[in-house]
Order: C-alpha cells, then sequence, then structure tokens
C-alpha cells in the first residue's frame, strides 16, 4: 500500500515537473522573463543598434558567435531534457517502479536544467564583457529611449490608455 502511494506520489511529481520546463521556456507564447529570452532580448538590441553602438566587425562576430553557440548547446540540452523525461515516464509506467532509476533519472534531467541556466548566465556576462563601458552606456540610454516610446505608444492604444488613468486616480 505505502509502495503504492509513494509511487504515484512520484509519477506526479515527475508530470507537474515535467511540464514546468515548457513554462519557462522562450518563444511566441511563452514567459518572456525567462533569463533565455532576456539574452536573445538583449543580443536582438546589441545588433539591431550595432551602428549607433560603434561596434567593431570583431564584437559584431563575437556576438553573433555567441548567439549561436549558445542556441546550439541549449537545443543539445533541451532534447536531452526530453529524453530523460520520457525515460522517466517509460520507468514509471512499469508494473514495479525502480525507485533507484527513477531518482537518477530526476537527477540527471535537473542537473542538466542546473547546467542550461549556468550556460545561459556564462552568455550574458561574455556578451556584456564584448562591449566597451562606452557602448554599455549607450546601450542602456537607447534601453531607456524604447521602454519611453513604448509607454507612449501603450498610452495611444485605447484600452491602454483606460487601465493607465485608472491606476494613476
Amino acid at each position: 500500500m505505502k509502495s503504492k502511494i509513494l509511487a504515484s506520489l512520484v509519477f506526479g511529481l515527475v508530470i507537474l515537473f515535467s511540464g514546468v520546463n515548457t513554462a519557462f521556456s522562450f518563444g511566441p507564447g511563452k514567459m518572456g522573463d525567462s533569463l533565455e529570452a532576456k539574452f536573445h532580448e538583449k543580443v536582438m538590441m546589441i545588433l539591431s543598434n550595432q551602428d549607433e553602438l560603434g561596434l567593431t566587425a570583431e564584437q559584431l562576430q563575437k556576438v553573433k558567435d555567441l548567439k549561436i553557440n549558445l542556441k546550439k548547446e541549449l537545443i543539445q540540452t533541451n532534447a536531452d531534457i526530453e529524453i530523460i523525461s520520457l525515460d522517466i515516464n517509460s520507468e514509471m509506467m512499469n508494473d514495479t517502479i525502480n525507485l533507484e532509476t527513477v531518482n537518477s533519472l530526476v537527477d540527471k534531467k535537473y542537473d542538466l536544467k542546473k547546467s542550461k541556466t549556468k550556460s545561459i548566465i556564462a552568455a550574458c556576462a561574455d556578451l556584456k564583457n564584448i562591449l566597451t563601458s562606452q557602448q554599455k552606456d549607450k546601450l542602456k540610454e537607447i534601453w531607456k529611449n524604447e521602454k519611453k516610446e513604448m509607454m507612449g505608444n501603450m498610452k495611444n492604444c485605447p484600452m491602454m490608455g483606460k487601465m493607465m488613468k485608472s491606476k494613476m486616480q
């Protein structure tokens, strides 16, 4: 009886956590606050303002290489995570669940997720190190101006304008 309850609990947790990775991934219709989304947003901001930032050809290539290399790594890591999730689900369908095997797979899955997060953080650090301090300051200025412009556009939207006015009162 206890083993059935434990197996049900483990199965429920696996199902719960196997869906978490998609909720925090980057892409259309997904959460935009993930580290990956922030990295890609910053890269796109740098690339779209390369002339204004005064990027050298070498800096531009480093940014592009960093973006591509991280994307490749994330594709591989996400595939590995998905395969391990399938293995976990397969083990959970057995009549007798080998907890040692399932626990090992869960550990591998979350080690990969931890590694993925650390890779994104390292890429963010590398991206910042590509720019000079003047370019970083200019990028902050561009960012602020774009935010102001976006907020101004939101005020012109009838629905957003009403919402913003009601919040101010």
